[in-house]
């Protein structure tokens, strides 16, 4: 019984997690690829650059109460979020490609490309917020949300050098979505604080577990991409 009032609870998370949620792309720009170019034989994703400044860490009491009492070197905390937040988001991209059936790989920023037709998807974070968790289970209704926003640019690498194909801005927020969910067995250790979200696709039976907001809304910046990428290879002839 306890086992189907869990799965019944985690469903109805998923679905209102997936319909308060906000996602979107904009300042969406194309150009046609040249007129010779065939389809790409690979799709290299490079993790999204960010700096310190472009990262606010959870801004509620507690956690700031924590971190001036324990001496944790704000900086170096707010870089390994961006840099968490890149490899995640990177990785996602890849794999969602790949499911959709292209050639698709996450590389090392700086890692040349060797193909002589591949597509390159670039870009940097330009705000990484945690929120205020504290205040989005306290308060919820879209309080203390936690927000994603980011600018890609994707090129098309040949022998003959490299042209923009795509140039867009994305955004993802939190929502309504509650500041912590102890559904998973990263919520459960830490004892509710570490938000561990619960998110998926509810028609398979599929539900994600996400550590934290941060890392939820990665996945859903890696979908906002993957789509925007299908779509432009559809409209070119070059869809799987």
């Amino acid at each position: 019984m306890n086992t189907s009032i869990g799965r019944f609870l985690c469903l109805l998370l998923t679905i209102t997690i997936s319909a308060c949620a906000g996602a979107k792309v904009a300042d969406q720009t194309e150009t046609a690829p040249a007129a010779a170019s065939s389809r790409p034989n690979l799709i290299v994703i490079y993790p999204f650059t960010a700096t310190a400044g472009d990262v606010t860490l959870n801004q509620s009491i507690v956690q700031r109460a924590y971190r001036n009492m324990s001496g944790e070197d704000q900086t170096a905390s707010q870089q390994k979020l961006a840099t968490d937040t890149a490899s995640k988001l990177c990785m996602s991209v890849a794999a969602n490609l790949t499911a959709k059936g292209y050639k698709a790989v996450c590389l090392q920023r700086g890692t040349p490309v060797a193909d002589n037709n591949a597509l390159i998807v670039d870009g940097e974070f330009t705000d990484i917020s945690e929120g205020n968790r504290l205040r989005r289970l306290v308060v919820g209704f879209g309080a203390g949300a936690s927000t994603l926003d980011s600018a890609v640019h994707v090129y098309q690498h040949t022998d003959s050098g490299s042209q923009q194909l795509i140039d867009f801005n994305t955004h993802a927020d939190s929502g309504k979505m509650p500041g912590a969910v102890v559904m998973g067995p990263a919520g459960a250790a830490a004892g509710g604080s570490a938000a561990a979200v619960v998110a998926g696709n509810a028609a398979v039976g599929g539900a994600k577990s996400y550590t934290s907001a941060t890392d939820y809304l990665a996945d859903k910046t890696a979908t906002q991409i993957t789509d925007t990428i299908n779509q432009y290879y559809a409209q070119h002839g070059w869809a799987s």
